[in-house]
């Protein structure tokens, strides 16, 4: 990926979606028939940048979980105990 896409997409996203598990946001921006997703967190003064990824504008994202690495880690332990629950019974 174009690391100035990321940085435009950090700069100036088309829009800009906050994470419901952790304390950062995800900037959005279509650049050249793709979606530029970037991972931003607030670190004193400084913005970081945790993750970045793309995605074809084209391409459907109601089977696609968008949601961080993180996000799908927490839900993930969080249902685990609740499906070994359901397959002992």
């Amino acid at each position: 990926m174009n690391p100035d896409w990321v940085d435009t997409a950090v700069r100036f996203p088309d829009e800009v979606q906050k994470s419901y598990t952790t304390n950062s946001h995800k900037h959005i921006k279509v650049i050249n028939g793709f979606k530029i997703v970037a991972a931003v967190k607030r670190q004193g003064s400084d913005w970081i940048i945790t993750s970045a990824w793309w995605n074809s504008v084209g391409t459907s994202t109601a089977t696609k979980d968008n949601r961080f690495f993180l996000e799908k880690w927490v839900d993930k332990i969080l249902r685990s105990p609740e499906s070994l629950l359901k397959s002992k019974k």
